[in-house]
């Protein structure tokens, strides 16, 4: 007899009604013992990419054969309502701020609670962004990679996702939804796109497909449920955090003289601070060897705006070199 669950979504709504306050949960459950595998969108108000994709996941009644899928498209309300990144009541970043406070301002009580009743209560985590709508990141697959049994865990399930660029990070900053699964030795991981604040038909279909593809992983729907991912074409190791990535000294404009995921050298200068006519105030140095990952795209910034990242480029292995991976071969 099939149960009720796995009839088709069943939204509930957690917390408080009023945005901001809690959040709404979609549930597609098999009815069987299984991993718990949960989404998030919306962790930013303002990354419009991650909502969308999370939320066109809960339209699609998926074939479980065990476990259950459980749903966010929009974890942060009061941001999303606003358009903004942070929470409007008290200017926090969600993403920054786990594990919250159950009594803390109104982010803070935002964060216990997704914590408590999400992520304490999943065995695998997918957080869905974008670009932020003032800067550029590559499209790529992000998750802790120490070369830990729970790190390698991570790291499946961003491999799993099938996108050609998966960023490995040695360590996790704190306050983000990863490092507050990383507290339970859940395996986390996260995506991000370019072209922060506007849809693209393509990038939502990489995010549901790339969830089903984990689910797959995971054994809580059929292999060959999602086409195949994009072939692994990139591997980046570094630190992700954007708050240390390099940053303006100056007011003024950045001019970018490099382009995204280009390869650059230590000394090499990869962008300048210009005033309103032109004139070079301050030239923007790359801090290593490796491939460009992140670079302001508004013109104004002010001292301490993050204008550019470089990370380590590992080779990829012989194999996946020379041909397309097979559909689970990743891990």
């Amino acid at each position: 007899m099939t149960s009720p669950h796995a009839t088709g979504w069943r939204p509930t709504r957690l917390g408080g009604a009023e945005p901001g306050t809690g959040v709404t949960r979609y549930r597609l459950d098999s009815g069987r013992p299984g991993p718990r595998l949960l989404v998030l969108g919306g962790v930013h108000g303002n990354e419009i990419g991650g909502i969308v994709g999370a939320g066109r996941v809960t339209l699609t009644h998926w074939p479980l054969v065990a476990g259950r899928l459980d749903v966010v498209p929009i974890t942060h309300e009061a941001a999303n309502l606003a358009f903004i990144r942070t929470g409007p009541a008290d200017g926090r970043d969600l993403a920054r701020t786990f594990p919250g406070d159950p009594h803390g301002e109104p982010t803070e009580q935002l964060a216990a609670l997704v914590r408590e009743e999400l992520i304490n209560d999943c065995d695998a985590l997918i957080d869905l962004h974008t670009s932020a709508v003032d800067a550029d990141l590559p499209d790529f697959a992000g998750s802790l990679h120490d070369h830990t049994p729970y790190g390698d865990a991570c790291r499946a399930l961003a491999l799993d996702f099938g996108m050609a660029t998966v960023w490995g990070h040695p360590d996790l900053a704190p306050g983000r939804t990863v490092s507050a699964a990383a507290d339970r030795k859940v395996p986390a991981m996260y995506v991000e796109s370019r072209r922060g604040g506007v849809l693209d038909a393509t990038m939502l279909d990489r995010y549901t497909d790339g969830v089903v593809r984990v689910a797959e992983g995971l054994g809580i729907m059929a292999p060959g449920t999602a086409p195949a991912g994009e072939p692994l074409r990139r591997l980046l190791h570094g630190n992700g955090d954007t708050d240390s990535f390099t940053a303006a000294p100056v007011d003024g404009y950045f001019l970018a003289h490099v382009e995204m995921l280009a390869a650059v050298r230590q000394g090499e200068t990869v962008g300048s601070v210009v005033d309103r006519r032109g004139a070079t105030l301050t030239e923007v140095i790359a801090p290593q060897d490796g491939t460009v990952v992140f670079l302001r795209r508004l013109a104004p910034v002010t001292a301490g705006t993050p204008l550019v990242s470089v990370c380590t480029e590992i080779p990829l292995p012989a194999p996946l070199e020379s041909e397309p991976p097979l559909k689970g071969d990743a891990r």
